[in-house]
């Protein structure tokens, strides 16, 4: 009897330990460097810009024509300059290392280049013109992100959220000769325009990467995707001068889903200041949008250059370096 009266009794003395045991308040969340961790909880912002450096890329239908120079199948790179641009980024950062952020790129370059020749509508002889080229692109996040530390030396920030893109290209030849069928509408010359636009909206998603060399110095990586829904559209024509007569005008619009790919690499320097952090960054950065831009191709399959171009779409891309200057200060 005893026996079974001391069983009973530790069997109970077990059983309350096992239910304080699954009842007890759990550990506080540790917030000191390990192998993956979320920052102490904080409130900061931050605001940011950037000078960007870039040029344009296209595809081969986009980006080549005739060129007067050679032979008729001759042909001569659009050949974008390189040029200015900016990016602007503000965060509100809160909690244990969440942040909303909104970022707008821009770019506005013009080109002219000379030397190309095309057959028009008025004339079956090739006819020499000169190029103008105009790139607009606007980029414009608004995302959630979370940093994690991955060990002493390196971190990440994982984002998500809306991105909106606005493409326009707008080409015109400067035709430097009038063929004869057209020279009593068009004393002062023509020209051709072609454009090319498009603009959507959709989910993006990211991570920035970086590795501290030093508690100042830091290897820094960016890789994002989006895939945006929008217009895509088509204009040309030929416009004679000085009436402003237009001829031979042709207009299309269509609804695209259009992907991209953005990255960069480069380097961080952040300088602490009782106030905050100023961060001083540079590197380079790619960015490509896949078939956002409809145009008529290059290629003509053996017909007399200029006479047959078919619909296509193209993809539109910008690289080079950047550089630019970041404050994080408390909240």
């Amino acid at each position: 009897m005893l026996k079974k009266t001391t069983i009973a009794i530790l069997g109970l003395a077990v059983s309350s330990v096992a239910t304080a045991g699954m009842y007890s308040t759990p550990p506080a969340p540790s917030c000191a460097p390990g192998d993956v961790t979320v920052p102490c909880a904080a409130s900061q912002w931050d605001i940011g810009a950037q000078a960007l450096y870039l040029k344009p890329i296209y595809d081969a239908e986009k980006g080549y024509d005739y060129n007067s120079t050679t032979t008729t199948n001759g042909v001569k790179e659009w050949d974008g300059d390189w040029g200015w641009g900016y990016r602007l980024e503000g965060s509100y950062h809160f909690n244990t290392g969440n942040d909303i952020t909104m970022t707008w790129m821009h770019y506005d370059v013009d080109t002219r280049n000379s030397g190309y020749f095309g057959v028009t509508p008025f004339s079956a002889t090739n006819v020499p013109y000169n190029l103008f080229l105009d790139n607009k692109f606007d980029q414009v996040n608004l995302i959630l992100g979370q940093h994690t530390d991955m060990g002493l030396l390196k971190n990440a920030r994982f984002y998500g959220g809306l991105q909106y893109a606005d493409i326009r290209i707008h080409a015109v030849n400067n035709y430097t000769a009038t063929p004869l069928a057209i020279a009593a509408l068009a004393p002062a010359g023509f020209r051709q325009t072609r454009d090319s636009e498009f603009n959507g909206v959709g989910p993006v998603v990211g991570v920035d990467y970086a590795y501290d060399l030093n508690p100042s110095f830091s290897i820094t990586a960016n890789a994002a995707t989006s895939i945006l829904y929008g217009s895509s559209r088509y204009s040309g024509g030929f416009v004679f001068a000085p009436s402003g007569l237009v001829r031979n005008d042709v207009y299309a619009s269509k609804k695209s889903i259009v992907p991209s790919l953005e990255a960069k690499v480069g380097v961080n320097y952040a300088y602490e200041l009782a106030q905050g952090v100023l961060n001083l960054e540079g590197g380079y950065q790619v960015v490509n949008y896949f078939n956002a831009l409809p145009t008529r191709k290059f290629t003509v399959n053996g017909v007399v250059p200029g006479t047959i171009r078919i619909p296509t779409n193209s993809d539109f891309g910008l690289f080079g370096p950047y550089f630019g200057l970041k404050w994080v200060g408390n909240a």
